[in-house]
């Protein structure tokens, strides 16, 4: 995929102090887009695409991004980074101990030197994130931004979730995210997060495999449940088409209506960057 960048005519180098910014980093790229959080409006997105296969590589890519960024050398109200990552795991608040968080993530994760554990809670789902990331790029984004929040990327996915069917008790949804060979699963009924993962793919057979698989363990109805595809899968993927063999209710996800878009992002399918477009003020 080639970088993108889109700027809307009302964005305002001078005035960086009054907006929010979100980057979301993985091994696939570092994309960000800035709020102007007075109009409501989100007035730049801009990726810059990797195609890495080990996380150790991460800091030269996002350092080199982030210094010829302009942009992202200015001050901003607040700011928050999305990290993707496989090693993560979810922890009820109700067993949380603190202190305890690399046993919780080594417990069922294979541990690697030179990571930093950090966590995340999700207050809507009742439970604590808790991952790793390489920890010169966690130095080195927490110096670039010295207010940032580090968040897994399941934050705006699963959170965001939970609140826009908050009035939908009996709503049934498979969440899917997915980044170039690996994606994200959550699946919800109303305001209930029932399960979550990530998984490695290779093929289209392997993605439909763990999602058909996850409908039988779960006892999901594929006539009613609702499937919602996110993230980097075009719509002309022989994924979608495989989906909606199998389960009727499949569809692309759409922005958050609360917020105004520029019309230069118009040039994008909608489902591509639902999650980076969502984080702010999604708990």
């Amino acid at each position: 995929m080639r970088d993108i960048c889109f700027i809307d005519k009302t964005f305002d180098n001078t005035q960086t102090n009054t907006y929010h910014l979100s980057i979301q980093i993985s091994l696939d790229g570092l994309y960000f887009t800035i709020l102007d959080i007075s109009k409501g409006k989100y007035v730049v997105l801009n990726g810059h695409h990797f195609f890495l296969k080990r996380p150790r590589l991460l800091l030269k890519h996002v350092s080199e991004v982030i210094d010829s960024e302009e942009v992202l050398s200015s001050g901003f109200k607040s700011v928050e980074i999305l990290y993707s990552t496989r090693k993560f795991t979810l922890v009820p608040q109700a067993f949380y101990q603190r202190g305890s968080l690399d046993k919780y993530l080594w417990f069922n994760n294979v541990q690697e030197r030179g990571f930093s554990v950090l966590k995340n809670v999700f207050p809507k789902a009742g439970c604590v994130c808790i991952f790793d990331i390489p920890q010169n790029l966690n130095e080195f984004l927490s110096v670039k931004f010295p207010k940032c929040e580090i968040k897994h990327t399941l934050f705006p996915l699963v959170e965001g979730v939970l609140k826009r069917n908050f009035a939908f008790a009996q709503r049934v949804q498979v969440h899917l995210n997915f980044f170039r060979d690996s994606f994200e699963m959550v699946v919800v009924n109303g305001s209930k997060l029932i399960y979550s993962n990530v998984f490695h793919f290779k093929t289209e057979r392997d993605i439909l495999y763990h999602v058909l698989f996850n409908f039988n363990q779960l006892k999901l109805s594929q006539e009613q449940t609702e499937l919602i595809l996110h993230g980097q899968i075009p719509q002309v993927s022989p994924v979608y088409h495989l989906f909606k063999k199998y389960v009727k209710l499949t569809s692309f996800a759409r922005l958050d209506s609360t917020f105004q878009y520029s019309y230069t992002f118009s040039q994008l399918p909608e489902h591509y960057y639902t999650s980076l477009l969502s984080v702010y003020k999604c708990e």
